[in-house]
């Protein structure tokens, strides 16, 4: 998909919505998104180019779900053409390298100097907490990250935990929670219309053994997931 073919496709779309003037290009973000401008009769669109080779169909299904948000019309979702082609194991293979080179704090592997994430990530699935994805990618950030802990993106199966979890002063069971509340985001897949942390989360979160002495060792230093 070529950028005259990005801008196209959201050019037509946009025309349905009342929209003659519309102009998109690919953007190197970090994250998987889209940005844009608007007034009466005019849109600018910044297109995530994790999109640069997707099917004409897949631009345009998020090029009318876009132009409906703004037009605050009922809520609808991605088409079912975009989820399956952004949530196949052949996007995350070939997205996911892209996405670690631009994750300016992370170290690119499990193993830290004290802790290593696959062995927490073992734990959790021998305790029936967590499910094995195969290809899923575990990083510690280079410097302790105190305002997110832990973060991770669905498509690009990649779990970023901060490094001041890289530490023998801090509880085994406390990391293991940490990543056990990333791999929920994991498990519950991608809907970037949801709310991230809504009661049915929070229920599933309170099924880690030591959620609540995890959240108070968490609270005492001012940290949260």
């Amino acid at each position: 998909m070529t950028a005259t073919e990005l801008n196209e496709a959201f050019h037509e779309v946009g025309k349905k919505y009342g929209y003659e003037s519309v102009t998109a290009e690919f953007t190197e973000f970090k994250e998987f998104k889209v940005k844009w401008r608007r007034s009466y009769g005019w849109a600018e669109f910044e297109v995530s180019d994790y999109l640069n080779n997707a099917p004409k169909g897949v631009l345009e299904g998020m090029a009318d779900t876009i132009f409906s948000k703004i037009a605050r019309m009922p809520r609808k979702g991605y088409p079912q053409e975009m989820l399956s082609w952004i949530t196949s194991d052949a996007f995350m293979k070939s997205k996911q390298p892209l996405y670690i080179a631009r994750s300016r704090n992370v170290t690119g592997s499990p193993k830290g100097e004290h802790i290593d994430l696959r062995e927490s990530y073992e734990r959790l699935i021998k305790a029936g907490l967590a499910e094995r994805y195969n290809d899923l990618k575990l990083t510690w950030t280079k410097q302790p990250n105190h305002r997110r802990v832990g973060y991770c993106s669905v498509l690009m199966k990649t779990i970023i935990i901060s490094s001041i979890f890289d530490s023998p002063a801090i509880p085994e069971f406390v990391c293991d929670y940490v990543l056990y509340h990333e791999l929920l985001h994991i498990k519950r897949g991608f809907d970037p219309f949801a709310q991230q942390h809504d009661e049915e989360f929070q229920a599933e979160e309170r099924l880690y053994p030591q959620w609540e002495e995890a959240e108070g060792f968490l609270k005492r230093l001012r940290l949260f997931v």
